[in-house]
């Protein structure tokens, strides 16, 4: 849900309001070990009494009220604690993040502390001692880092925003991933108070959302001046421009390593913009992706050892071995080494702003290519460096971005490009990249729809013979569990496809394996009239003690029915076949 959709249910009908959000944190909980997207979550009884207190206030003084958002775990969140990602890091703040207090003072609840790449090293999610997150969009998928979990909080319908940090591309990379909008405002815009740095120079807090207009009142709120930051600066936005001028990559700038789905996905979306009618030109972004060398190649590295390296040096063993690899290189840097690459990165910046003077705002992928997790395993640094061809020089040069997703490729996985300019146009871009959506450029997400879970034990679950009914509805996997011991289970084998029925009996009963999926209520009826006699639907109880809708099957059909209960799960049954 957006947050209009959010207030209007707050101010309209309060119990169902507050159910919502109840429900939500309690499938939450449920769902922690296996989503793997959260470190810490709010206690339910606290978030009761966050909601109750909304009662009587007013959007005029609380224009967040009642909304429900999650935080990156290397920003400060009273009440819980931050980890950076690292068990032994762990710490309990004294009081929240300075931008999280602005959003706390406009009415809104933090409801949980989500998983991220450990000390923000990395652009894959994949660096974490609390697993990885799940790429809710396709969880073959690495789901992007560093910020993978507030990312993937937001593409799950969790939350109509959450908080992300970016200082190569965190705030962008996981939106690019997971199909929703990640922006990176200016540094300093948004005070980094509270926040654990990575590179503290170029440190950014970001916002992950599915709308546009979120994202411009969340903006709105935590671009607050910051005494206490010595890189906060006030947010004085540059006049909005009209007639845009778009500068883009030269073909021979491109990289897309090997993914020919992104690189039409990007020469379609180029090709449109002509279309309606925008003014583009190519240029050549040498300079950038030269300034981008320096962050990972220069003493910026260094900035991440002084942030945490003398922790990781005497915590070796409980540092993720990649990031410890990434940032050790950091320690023996000269402090030559940094003036070098200061005078290189002025030299990069002189050519930029040459460019700024042509051109409003710059277009480009906001990667070049995804990874499965198999991938990342086998080769974590190289391919995290791809990711970050197109996002690593951003800070470096001082530039506000936002990444927009545009399209999804023949092989369904999700395309976006990523719209910057320099500083202080952050409200420009927001107005530009609104322009796009106008025009049918973007794919931004279809609004939240209501969903029913449906347990199933048999033919529907993944891969099997009627998984096709579940897809065409749009229905999506959420986990594997078992029920209670209190159910028997059945091969209904004169059936075309066979299928398993299921009936409850508490005393001759075992816990039976099903899969949980989210059906769009709109479309229930319909699934429902697809099913055959003998099976019907009911309610179960899973051993986490939920009661769910499930198929269920009528008595008199087991008279021809083999009982397989013994097997708990339908593809053991299959395997014996």
């Amino acid at each position: 849900m957006t947050i209009q959709e959010i207030q209007d249910l707050l101010l309209n009908d309060f119990s169902d309001y507050k159910n919502k959000l109840v429900t939500n944190q309690k499938e939450l909980t449920e769902r922690f070990e296996d989503e793997h997207i959260f470190i810490s979550l709010l206690d339910k009884k606290i978030l009761i009494d966050k909601i109750d207190q909304t009662v009587g206030k007013s959007l005029d003084n609380y224009p967040l009220l009642g909304i429900p958002f999650v935080v990156k775990d290397n920003i400060d969140v009273l009440g819980f604690a931050t980890t950076s990602g690292c068990k032994a890091y762990t710490y309990i703040p004294k009081e929240s993040a300075f931008a999280v207090q602005q959003l706390e003072k406009a009415g809104a609840i933090c409801i949980g502390k989500t998983n991220m790449d450990q000390f923000a090293t990395g652009l894959v999610g994949t660096r974490s001692p609390y697993g990885m997150a799940k790429n809710y969009f396709n969880e073959a998928y690495i789901p992007g880092g560093s910020s993978s979990g507030s990312a993937s909080a937001v593409a799950a319908g969790y939350v109509a925003f959450s908080l992300g940090t970016d200082t190569a591309g965190s705030g962008r990379v996981p939106a690019a991933f997971q199909n929703i909008i990640g922006f990176k405002p200016s540094k300093g815009v948004v005070s980094c108070t509270g926040v654990v740095p990575a590179c503290k120079s170029l440190d950014c807090v970001s916002v992950f959302a599915n709308e546009l207009k979120d994202v411009e009142l969340v903006l709105s709120i935590v671009s607050v001046y910051d005494s206490n930051d010595s890189y906060s600066i006030n947010n004085n936005q540059l006049a909005l421009k009209t007639n845009i001028k778009i500068a883009v990559p030269l073909k021979a700038n491109l990289k897309f390593f090997g993914n020919e789905g992104y690189e039409k996905a990007y020469t379609n979306f180029i090709t449109s913009l002509y279309d309606k009618n925008y003014s583009v030109e190519q240029i050549d972004f040498t300079p950038m992706f030269e300034a981008a060398k320096l962050l990972y190649g220069g003493p910026w590295l260094s900035e991440r050892y002084h942030a945490v390296g003398e922790f990781i040096t005497q915590h070796a063993t409980e540092v993720n071995k990649t990031v410890l690899e990434v940032i050790s290189g950091g320690k023996n840097n000269l402090a030559t080494s940094y003036f070098d690459a200061e005078y290189k990165l002025k030299t990069f910046k002189k050519q930029f702003d040459h460019y700024v003077e042509s051109y409003d705002a710059f277009v480009m992928p906001t990667v070049g290519t995804i990874y499965t997790k198999e991938e990342i395993n086998e080769n974590p640094i190289d391919l995290n460096t791809n990711l970050g061809y197109y996002t690593n020089f951003m800070n470096l040069l001082d530039c506000t971005a936002v990444a927009l997703p545009v399209s999804i490729t023949e092989n369904k996985l999700p395309f976006g490009i990523t719209l910057f300019a320099p500083a202080l146009n952050d409200e420009n871009l927001l107005s530009m990249a609104q322009s796009m959506k106008n025009n049918d450029l973007l794919n931004l997400p279809k609004p939240q729809m209501d969903y029913i879970d449906i347990a199933v034990c048999g033919a529907h679950k993944t891969g099997g013979s009627l998984n096709y009914q579940l897809l065409e509805i749009e229905a999506i996997y959420k986990s594997t569990l078992f029920t209670t011991p209190e159910y028997r289970f059945y091969a209904l084998d004169h059936l075309d496809p066979i299928r398993p029925g299921l009936i409850k009996d508490p005393k001759n009963g075992a816990k039976i394996e099903v899969q949980l999926w989210k059906v769009p209520s709109a479309q229930l009826g319909g699934f429902i009239n697809q099913i055959e006699a003998p099976l019907s639907f009911g309610k179960i109880t899973l051993e986490n003690g939920a009661s769910v809708t499930s198929f269920l099957c009528e008595g008199y059909a087991l008279e021809e029915a083999k009982e397989i209960t013994s097997l708990q799960t339908w593809e053991k049954y299959l395997e014996t076949l």
